[in-house]
């Protein structure tokens, strides 16, 4: 027989770093725990290590974790305000936004289909084609982007797979949204983690008052948001002030009736921040291949400059070229530190990094943006659909401008193009003429055949040489982007493009017919259909501008969208201890149309918790009179119930009972964690029935007034079936995890260096035949991968766990 209270321990495990948070994933069997290091670790049901991700940066904690509800990607959030979409599979950084705050809470949560009432996600295809039909038909048009790898510049091998689907996202057939509330009392709200739709400043909300953001949810049908506020009482007043616990309702119809359009949005979002993405790694390869340039010819020629006055390394060089003779320090750098065979290895390998840069131009840069003018053309047809998307801040006109911003983006890659093609004859020019120095100089025979120079080629070679060490001062203050060396030499022409600055040498177009039209027409050139050449600006500032221009367009929607929540309901709760926030947890009962609560009333360990109801479907009828129902459970069990309660083997409770933690574990059953009080605070595991809970709570509708005042208080054990109080043996806990879906539970001890895994709802049988042995066997193969324990705990720490593994052993 099954029972929901059953439980078999599967793992105890001992862990090196006192660990903060745990939490479930409701797809798979894996369970994310991060550390006081700020790492996060993804272990299986067998506590097998999937892999470990270290923090961004020393000293940085994680401040919460929430899967994304397909289970394929978690976001994790830093105390530097950071929040990181990894990828679960392989741990890869998808996607990093930056929130401006403490971050308080994190929750991700996905709509349900209304027609689907036994399961929060929809399978059916034909139900998902019809919601929302996802037409992306790119791959008709647009050729696939070329792999980054075997170009300069190191790319992690998710992007490298995934270039068109970088973020992960193709698969969406729903919405989903992550909410990221911050200290300063915002909360942020994005699709797929990706897409901004929505920020929302409670303390406006709040009649002015500083708030912080405790937890925040959205019901399942989109059209309500549930904000649990920490509010100071007294204004500004935070030292002396009282903190107040308040839920705010808050009406988001925007969510449900322009979900479609959200949808499409956010996806194309994505496709547009993909592109984005493998943007900037072309360009940082194009700079990086062009750093190699540099480098080359700065090695070779730092020699001989430092032995010659600043400015005279051109000057030298183009005596050369006129009357044919080098200085005395020319010809020893010639003969003896370039030498013949040292200039045709220096030609080989800058001929090799110009081809590099130049396939990078020609294929990568050149693709990438005829794949974002595409989505940006598709994104203004959809902005010029005003009756669906004008209301959520799409622009035709901001669009317009970034679409533009992508052809001029493509017009400055094509001028770089001719600016390669020109220095690649410039080239192999001066090296050809270097050589001829070198073999005359050596008294060799020079073949005829590359003694030929023409006055064109001589025209080429005296530039570039005039150019040798010419840098202007701008170029001598500024660094070439993504390097962390100032450039000795300013060789020619191309380095002025991969700098954030304008031009040195803009390019001439004065015998360009395109050119001349434009400049005589001045309304076709201001005409919208006419992509605009600017002369000075470099491909990285044009780059910039095409970021900025994107990130404009995708602003509005975050704004406008956020207006349009309006606040049905502020419920006043209760004061909130000076010791610290209370621990909250939270689900929304979509049939029901309700937003059930549970919270500790004080910091862990607390002497019982709140069960609070909230109707969401009588908000809008009935405004302040909302009717919200309550309950305060106490557990306090005598020792007669205990031989009731309890596994039946006359098992006595010390009373009263501290409660640790609050959970849900499904939608109808709440799971609680509880203390026993005396010496021995073993930890006591409660699958608590909702249906029993509601019963014993009581309306209350009381205007402007807290109503956990009102709350009833009810004792918790006394409601409860026999062997519903399951004691955790020899463990003194702290917190735990639970998940309904997966039917798993994990309990951190008080030390926060053990855990302990729980299989739930198993058979009876099976429970007393394992029961035995489990702790034992789990004991002996505890991970060494995570600590040796000797070496971990100190002395005394160490003899207690082997008496506890022996006293479970016996």
């Amino acid at each position: 027989m099954t029972s929901s209270n059953a439980m078999r321990q599967l793992e105890e495990r001992h862990v090196a770093t006192k660990v903060e948070l745990m939490v479930w994933s409701n797809k798979m069997d894996l369970l994310a725990l991060s550390n006081v290091r700020g790492e996060v670790a993804l272990h299986r049901l067998t506590w097998q290590k999937v892999w470990s991700l270290p923090p961004p940066s020393e000293g940085i904690d994680v401040k919460g974790m929430a899967w994304r509800p397909d289970g394929k990607v978690i976001a994790i959030a830093y105390s530097n305000s950071d929040i990181l979409l990894i990828d679960v599979e392989n741990k890869e950084t998808l996607h990093t936004t930056h929130v401006d705050g403490e971050i308080t809470c994190i929750n991700w949560v996905q709509e349900k289909d209304q027609t689907d009432t036994k399961s929060g996600f929809l399978h059916k295809q034909k139900d998902s084609t019809s919601k929302y039909p996802i037409q992306d038909t790119t791959s008709n048009f647009l050729p696939k982007l070329p792999s980054l790898s075997r170009s300069f510049g190191s790319v992690n091998k998710c992007i490298e797979e995934n270039l068109e689907d970088a973020k992960k996202i193709k698969d969406q057939t729903h919405l989903n949204i992550l909410l990221v509330g911050v200290s300063t009392g915002k909360l942020h709200l994005s699709i797929f983690g990706l897409f901004p739709c929505g920020v929302v400043n409670m303390n406006d909300h709040a009649g002015g008052k500083l708030c912080s953001i405790l937890d925040a949810d959205v019901s399942e049908d989109l059209n309500v948001l549930f904000v649990v506020l920490s509010c100071w009482k007294e204004g500004d007043e935070v030292k002396e002030g009282k903190r107040e616990l308040s839920i705010v309702l808050l009406d988001t119809p925007v969510l449900s009736i322009r979900a479609p359009e959200l949808h499409a949005l956010a996806l194309k979002h994505g496709h547009i921040v993909s592109l984005l993405g493998y943007l900037a790694h072309t360009m940082h390869s194009i700079t990086e291949a062009w750093e190699n340039i540099l480098l080359e010819m700065d090695s070779k020629l730092a020699s001989y400059a430092a032995t010659v006055p600043e400015g005279s390394v051109s000057a030298d060089f183009l005596d050369l070229l006129m009357f044919g003779i080098p200085s005395d320090e020319l010809e020893m750098f010639l003969l003896q530190d370039l030498t013949e065979k040292g200039l045709k290895k220096l030609g080989h390998s800058i001929e090799l990094s110009y081809s590099n840069i130049q396939k990078l131009v020609l294929k990568h840069l050149h693709s990438v943006g005829q794949s974002l003018a595409y989505h940006l053309a598709e994104l203004r047809g959809m902005a010029r659909r005003t009756d669906r998307y004008q209301m959520l801040g799409l622009q035709e006109e901001t669009v317009a401008k970034s679409l533009t911003a992508a052809g001029s983006f493509l017009v400055k890659a094509t001028e770089v193009q001719q600016v390669i093609d020109n220095s690649m004859k410039n080239y192999k020019v001066f090296f050809r003429w270097l050589y001829v120095v070198i073999l005359r100089l050596t008294d060799e025979r020079v073949p005829t055949e590359i003694t030929k120079i023409t006055q064109q080629d001589l025209a080429f070679i005296a530039e570039f040489l005039y150019n040798f060490d010419g840098c202007s001062t701008k170029q001598d203050e500024e660094v070439a982007s993504g390097s962390s060396r100032k450039p000795r030499f300013n060789l020619e022409r191309l380095g002025q493009y991969l700098v954030d600055q304008d031009l040195v040498i803009p390019p001439d177009t004065s015998n360009n017919p395109w050119a001349k039209l434009v400049e005589e027409n001045s309304s076709l050139a201001n005409h919208p259909s006419i992509i605009p050449h600017f002369k000075n600006m470099s491909l990285v500032q044009q780059h910039n501008h095409l970021k900025k221009a994107i990130d404009n367009v995708f602003s509005e929607p975050e704004a406008s969208i956020g207006k349009l929540f309006k606040v049905s309901n502020i419920i006043k709760c209760s004061d909130i201890p000076d010791i610290g926030d209370p621990r909250l947890t939270h689900i929304n009962v979509m049939d029901d149309k309700k937003l059930l609560l549970a919270f500790l009333d004080s910091v862990s360990p607390a002497e019982g918790f709140y069960l609070v109801e909230i109707p969401t479907d009588k908000v809008k009828k009935s405004g302040d009179e909302i009717s919200a129902t309550c309950v305060y459970f106490y557990f306090n069990p005598t020792t007669a119930n205990g031989e009731d309660n309890g596994r039946g083997d006359g098992a006595s409770w010390s009373s009263p009972m501290k409660v640790l933690d609050v959970q849900f574990y499904l939608q109808d059953v709440l799971s609680v964690l509880l203390e026993q009080n005396g010496e021995s605070r073993v930890a006591v595991f409660v699958q608590f029935p909702m249906r029993v809970a509601l019963e014993a709570t009581m309306p209350v509708s009381v205007p402007g007034q807290q109503i956990l005042s009102c709350a009833p208080r009810v004792e918790a054990s006394a409601l409860l079936e026999a062997g519903a109080l399951r004691p955790v043996e020899n463990m003194v806990a702290s917190k735990f995890a639970v998940s309904g879906t997966r039917k798993v539970a994990v309990v951190l001890s008080e030390s926060r260096r053990k855990v302990r895994l729980f299989e739930m709802e198993v058979e009876e049988e099976e429970e007393d035949e394992e029961a035995m042995d489990a702790t034992a066997t789990n004991l002996r193969d505890s991970d060494s991968s995570m600590l040796d324990v000797s070496k971990s705990l100190d002395g005394n720490e160490s003899e207690k766990l082997v008496e506890e593994a022996e006293s479970t052993a016996e």
